[in-house]
């Protein structure tokens, strides 16, 4: 019989953990307890007597409510940190403090502990370094997820209210307008123009033709075009009366606003300001404005390529137009006359099938082509930071801040700094810390930033799906920002993140 030779185990000594902290507190509260100091001072003052714990820092997001990380700076900066090897365990108050979104708080947590890092919620005493604290933290996240939208549900039901009984102020200020006191005013020199629009329509000129005249004119910074006359053809404030919940909110998450096509009530609030444009003139416009676009030779129904293409040629937009045995695609100005730009129609099942192809040569090489891309953008991104000298002198300050806190958050809990000092000169540094971090914010909140969360993005969808045999409307409208027709057998997408790729028409 063979002989077995237990070998016991070694003592191992303790290993050093090293400990963050997450919260989310207000920014405008005279609460003490809320204060950012504060909650230094609490997780300095719960770790300082543990032999194998150490604080590394406190993360914190002011006065931010959601369902969204991603609007959350501190946050990110967390699980930048974590990622980094710089964090072996978190602790919070709440599931509610550290996420709102039942999805996010689940794939954050479960990338923390494929990390190895685990996230103690101190309320509802869950450690998710135990095996079984998922099916609990699920749970109590959908509890904070209700909670979030009962919270938007009970706005929404506030907001109506008002509209109901006529006290809603709209946010939104009609050109021809100016917002004076909460009250719409009149704007001599921009109600001239609107009335102007309306004397050209009625007297037979179409908007894009008005839209020429304007930009000709060079009538305001911005660029007329053919929707901007409609909305103002359309506009019910011109007459001085106001539609109300003309867009909504969705009730499901991710919150939306939409626009209201029948979904929910609207309010028509009559007298609400002084009118710019007569009753009888606003009425003759919309008479011919429903009679020119009285159902034709064109598809009236919903297309994802609605608005979407353009032409190569002139830069026109393209108008989709049903035939006997298809439906296409044609710009507007070949549509009036062929003279006028040479691109001809082109089938819709055209566009399809180019982006069926691109979406595969996606899928099967994106790591190739669109990663490096990313990884350049990162690089350049970065660069661009690290030589910023005001971002720079502005995470000195913030480091800076934050380092006078530990210390005196140290001090103060062995009672070497008096109380009232600690009190007072926390409430001074936490204005300082927060006008600090909404400035390097707003620095870092740029067109480059955007880009590259759109590109990761991208990189995502394609990751998580697989190849198409056939046309995905929701795929379709997940990535593709704009088509250019550049003639009638090449075509060009542009993709979220600024990516663009030509495809091929087989004629």
């Amino acid at each position: 019989m063979a002989e077995i030779t237990i070998i016991p185990a070694k003592e191992r000594s303790a290993e050093i953990v090293r400990t963050a902290a997450y919260a989310r507190v207000s920014s405008d509260s005279e609460d003490q307890l809320n204060s950012f100091a504060a909650q230094i001072k609490y997780y300095t003052e719960l770790l300082q007597n543990s032999a194998d714990a150490v604080f590394v820092d406190m993360y914190a997001d002011e006065g931010i409510t959601g369902t969204s990380a991603a609007k959350r700076a501190d946050f990110q900066r967390l699980m930048s940190d974590c990622r980094k090897g710089k964090i072996d365990r978190i602790l919070t108050k709440s599931v509610s403090r550290f996420a709102r979104n039942t999805p996010e708080c689940l794939d954050a947590i479960r990338e923390l502990k494929s990390l190895g890092i685990s996230v103690y919620f101190e309320k509802e005493n869950i450690d998710t370094g135990e095996i079984s604290s998922e099916m609990l933290l699920t749970m109590y996240s959908q509890f904070a997820q209700e909670e979030s939208m009962s919270i938007s549900r009970n706005c929404r039901m506030g907001v109506r209210k008002r509209m109901m009984d006529g006290t809603y102020k709209t946010a939104s200020t009609p050109f021809g307008y100016d917002y004076v006191d909460g009250k719409l005013q009149i704007n001599p020199e921009k109600a001239e123009i609107v009335k102007q629009i309306f004397d050209w329509y009625l007297s037979g000129i179409g908007m894009t033709e008005i839209a020429a005249r304007l930009n000709s004119q060079k009538v305001r910074k911005e660029i007329w075009r053919h929707g901007t006359i409609r909305c103002i053809l359309t506009n019910e404030k011109y007459i001085g009366d106001t539609l109300l919940q003309k867009r909504f909110t969705t009730d499901t998450l991710p919150f939306r606003a939409v626009r209201n096509r029948g979904e929910k009530e609207q309010f028509y609030v009559k007298n609400t300001h002084e009118p710019i444009i007569e009753k009888s003139v606003f009425e003759n416009a919309q008479k011919l404005l429903a009679e020119r676009e009285k159902p034709s030779g064109f598809a009236k129904e919903k297309s994802p390529f609605s608005r979407k293409i353009i032409c190569g040629n002139c830069g026109t937009s393209f108008r989709r137009k049903s035939r006997k045995n298809c439906v296409c695609w044609v710009c507007r100005k070949h549509d009036e006359s062929a003279e006028n730009c040479p691109i001809r129609q082109i089938k819709e099942t055209e566009f399809q099938t180019a982006f069926i192809r691109l979406w595969n040569k996606l899928q099967a090489h994106y790591k190739a082509i669109l990663t490096p891309s990313l990884r350049q953008l990162e690089i350049l991104s970065e660069r661009e930071k690290s030589g910023n000298k005001q971002l720079a002198n502005l995470r000195k300050e913030i480091a800076e801040i934050k380092q006078q806190m530990h210390l005196m958050t140290v001090l103060n809990s062995q009672g070497t700094l008096d109380d009232a000092y600690f009190k007072s000169r926390s409430q001074v540094l936490d204005k300082r810390l927060l006008t600090a971090q909404k400035q390097l914010r707003a620095n870092l909140d740029n067109a480059d930033s955007e880009r590259l969360d759109e590109l990761r993005k991208l990189i995502g969808i394609l990751e998580k799906s697989e190849r198409i045999n056939e046309f995905y409307e929701i795929k379709f409208g997940q990535i593709v920002e704009k088509i250019t027709a550049l003639s009638e057998s090449e075509i060009r997408f542009d993709l979220i993140g600024g990516i663009g790729f030509t495809e091929r028409i087989a004629r």
